[in-house]
């Protein structure tokens, strides 16, 4: 099964609930950059909502890596809790519907260095 790597970053306006995520695509040396724009969300939505949308553009099964500097409170979401838990539910079934296996590497603290892979590749 192939890797893809996912690189995502959400943004979200408070006041206008505007906002986008920016998703780079790793599937061995091709490299595809999205912009993915959303209404009445938040940041953190924004980010789960890529990495969703970015599932949705693989044409075949992947082991899914998302790379991201803001970690999602899976645990809640796994609880039963937490605001962004039906996103995240989201997720794992799109995930599954693909056939895609997927980890996590969240690299809190390293937002400067994900945003300079994203700009590297005009995301």
């Amino acid at each position: 099964m192939e890797t893809a790597h996912i690189y995502v970053t959400g943004s979200g306006d408070p006041h206008t609930r505007l906002g986008f995520a920016r998703v780079l695509i790793e599937q061995g040396s091709r490299k595809t950059p999205f912009i993915f724009n959303y209404e009445d969300t938040t940041y953190k939505r924004s980010q789960i909502q890529g990495m969703i949308d970015a599932v949705l553009q693989l044409d075949c099964p992947h082991h899914v890596v998302f790379i991201s500097a803001s970690p999602l409170a899976l645990e809640k979401a796994e609880a039963g809790e937490g605001p962004n838990r039906d996103l995240i539910y989201e997720l794992y079934r799109v995930l599954s519907a693909k056939g895609c296996t997927h980890a996590f590497d969240f690299r809190v603290g390293q937002g400067k260095e994900i945003n300079k892979v994203l700009s590297d590749h005009n995301v």
